[in-house]
């Protein structure tokens, strides 16, 4: 046996060490912040524990089944999904059109950006305060743009309105989450090399031919993080509803998220348990497929 032959498996153990302490901290925080936490979820769900103390029985699957024949909780399922259905393509739609609109260099268009950009900064709560100023029927700044001429149809009880609350909590979203939508495909459109166009050009494709052809498919891999981003932020809305509605009118607008802490208010933490398992199992599902399905589509453009 030769030194070398020796000392390559060393130094491959080695690396295969080092490599081992620099993912080690990482794979600490992520069992001990997201797998912990999930397993803990999951065994209560099959308990009748209450948040406090120490005290529990098993109930095995009575939770799950509780959850089922709720109406509030199964309506809450359906508000969070309405929620996230209509506001993804919505927001997906506006940070794409402004990122076309906004990709070219400027002074005027980087102040632009930084406008659209800045309601990321401000929390759901702030958001949903600022909400209200601007959705109260008897003060608010729709109220009083509503006197000025062909804007009477702006007075309109905005959260207390079964029909209109959905769609004013959709639009703070917007409001909120559209300039990171817009940063993300403005990343991509960084990418697309500036010739494509150009060729596209001379060939005489116009705006349209050019998106449909060059922009659309080559921004495929910041679709997929924007899509999939987005329908986990959909399903996990609480604050920006909470302050604006607070579920309301009624059960209207009451999410999931909303629902699980409701529950585990009133000392029903098994049960809030359950739910809130069941979201995370929801969420999964429709992450995997939605990366799957997107992949696809990359590899395809």
């Amino acid at each position: 046996m030769t030194a070398d032959s020796t000392i390559r498996p060393r130094r491959r153990r080695l690396r295969n060490t080092t490599k081992l302490l620099f993912i080690a901290p990482a794979a600490i925080v992520f069992a001990v912040v997201i797998l912990l936490p999930i397993v803990e979820n999951l065994f209560y769900s099959f308990t009748d524990w209450t948040g406090f103390g120490s005290e529990f029985a098993f109930v095995g699957l009575q939770n799950f089944a509780r959850l089922f024949g709720d109406q509030q909780t199964l309506q809450a399922f359906w508000n969070t999904i309405l929620f996230t259905v209509c506001n993804a393509p919505l927001q997906i739609g506006l940070g794409l059109l402004l990122a076309v609109t906004l990709k070219k260099p400027g002074r005027f268009i980087s102040v632009l950006r930084t406008i659209i950009v800045l309601p990321i900064a401000i929390s759901g709560v702030v958001l949903g305060f600022l909400g209200t100023v601007i959705f109260d029927p008897n003060s608010g700044i729709l109220r009083a743009m509503s006197e000025a001429p062909g804007l009477g149809f702006l007075a309109q009880n905005w959260l207390g309105n079964s029909n209109l609350a959905m769609a004013s909590v959709i639009a703070m979203n917007l409001w909120q989450w559209s300039g990171f939508t817009m940063l993300i495909f403005l990343a991509g459109l960084s990418t697309i090399p500036a010739e494509l166009y150009e060729a596209a050009r001379l060939d005489g494709a116009g705006a349209w031919g050019q998106f449909r052809n060059i922009t659309w498919p080559l921004l495929a891999p910041a679709a997929t993080i924007n899509i999939v981003l987005t329908l986990i932020g959909g399903f996990k809305v609480f604050d920006i509803i909470y302050v604006l509605t607070q579920g309301g009118p009624g059960t209207a607008t009451e999410s999931i998220v909303m629902r699980v802490t409701s529950e585990g208010g009133f000392a029903r933490f098994g049960y809030a348990s359950a739910i809130d398992f069941a979201l995370t199992a929801v969420i999964l599902v429709v992450a995997l497929v939605s990366v799957v399905l997107l992949r696809r589509r990359e590899i395809d453009a």
